[in-house]
């Protein structure tokens, strides 16, 4: 049955995320074409002020393209992680789904699963975006050079090979993003076992755990003093690293600390997440 669900989540999710990012791609492409005619323009003209509606023609193109970006994202954020779990199986919607001979937790796996890898290809297509509207000639050119040397300084500033550090970093990005997804479906569930409220109480408890977590990352920077950063997620990898010649931790200590807190937190949250997402969905589902 779960993969049933899963067929069918990708099904109706399509109906927004295709149609969303063909048109990232078309804009792209569009995009493409005018960076190269505005880089091999010519000016012919001499006019001050036509020169000045060319620059801001320019200026208001790209912020165009800049929005569009910022607007897919969170779209696709808001509609995977919010909106489609929400109006599924919380709303009128919910009536049917929940009648299907399918455990709360085949639900929950289907839409994580479905929302997971709309993200990973969301981040990728607006990735290889950005690069093909910035790439030319030079960059080409340069591009072996850069990862080589992005590569050879990985040893140097993080203490551990790039073979071992880069996938350490990718499988806990990767469990931190099913983390966040988790705990706001965890937040869904709970707001919506009240019987008034129920989308209040979801933001209500999501800002709760914010609170808490980011006063527990304070604690933990405070008597650590390792540099840990935010809500004590994979993103404090990063804000770390800033701090490694300040710490009394050498490299490859300081690298593990973070990636093993991190990856341990985002394992128990991720653990916790949908054991209360089941709980509610299995025994206070509230559809009223």
């Amino acid at each position: 049955m779960l993969g049933k669900l899963i067929k069918h989540e990708f099904k109706a999710v399509n109906r927004l995320m295709l149609p969303l990012h063909l048109g990232l791609i078309v804009i792209t492409i569009v995009g493409r074409f005018y960076v190269q005619f505005v880089m091999n323009r010519e000016h012919h003209i001499h006019s001050y002020s036509l020169r000045m509606w060319e620059s801001l023609m320019d200026m208001m193109l790209i912020s165009v393209y800049v929005i569009a970006l910022i607007a897919i994202f969170i779209i696709t954020w808001l509609y995977l992680d919010i909106l489609r779990f929400r109006k599924n199986l919380f709303t009128d919607e919910g009536y049917l789904m929940h009648t299907l001979p399918a455990s709360a937790a085949e639900h929950i796996i289907a839409k994580l699963t479905v929302a997971t890898v709309w993200q990973i290809a969301d981040a990728f297509l607006i990735s290889l975006s950005v690069f093909t509207m910035v790439v030319n000639k030079s960059i080409l050119e340069d591009f072996g050079w850069f990862w080589q040397e992005l590569w050879g300084s990985f040893p140097d500033i993080f203490g551990v090979p790039v073979g071992i550090g880069i996938p350490v970093f990718l499988i806990t990005a990767f469990v931190d993003t099913l983390a966040g997804t988790l705990i706001i479906y965890m937040c869904i569930a709970i707001g919506h076992s009240f019987n008034t409220h129920k989308i209040i109480s979801s933001i209500g408890i999501y800002m709760g755990y914010k609170v808490i977590t980011n006063l527990l990352s304070s604690i933990v920077v405070a008597l650590s003093g390792t540099g840990l950063y935010g809500d004590m997620s994979v993103s404090s990898f990063f804000f770390g690293v800033g701090n490694y010649y300040n710490s009394s931790l050498n490299g490859a200590t300081y690298f593990w600390v973070n990636m093993g807190f991190s990856l341990i937190l985002s394992i128990v949250l991720c653990v916790a997440a949908f054991i209360l997402t089941n709980h509610f969905m299995s025994k206070r589902l509230n559809l009223e």
